[in-house]
């Protein structure tokens, strides 16, 4: 019976062990997941907001002169013909940052054509070129 002491205690260390290796993997397989979620959103974020600065441009208006906005806010509600038009629904943050885009502006008039996000963090999955987050620029040709 003397050669049995401390059995149980060398397998509960041993189990801590073991459980602490696989929780650590698996929070760097959660922390993986989380990043490809957050590019995944922030590819489609920027896309609604470059789609949304497109047919804003675009838009028929009144006195015949396209232009980009100078402010966000303007995607939401578009009144240049008189008429309400929504060319974004809401205007989300920067899901990486959880802050405001960065924007990128025309230098003549300071119109927005596009927006990137501020984050200096390297992407899991990009564009070819992309090695940080405020590289991924999500642009329109201007009009």
């Amino acid at each position: 019976m003397q050669c049995q002491r401390g059995f149980t205690y060398l397998m509960l260390l041993w189990w801590v062990a073991i459980a602490g290796v696989m929780l650590a993997a698996a929070g760097r397989s959660w922390q993986l997941d989380a990043r490809r979620a957050r590019d995944a959103e922030l590819a489609w974020r920027g896309e609604q907001i470059r789609r949304a600065l497109e047919t804003y441009s675009q838009a028929p208006v009144a006195d015949g002169v396209r232009r980009l906005p100078l402010e966000l806010e303007e995607l939401l509600e578009d009144q240049r013909t008189g008429q309400t038009v929504r060319h974004l629904r809401r205007l989300w943050p920067d899901p990486v940052t959880g802050a405001q885009w960065g924007v990128v502006r025309r230098e003549p008039d300071g119109a927005i054509t596009g927006v990137y996000s501020r984050s200096a963090l390297q992407p899991v999955r990009a564009p070819a070129g992309v090695n940080s987050y405020a590289a991924w620029r999500f642009e329109v040709t201007p009009p």
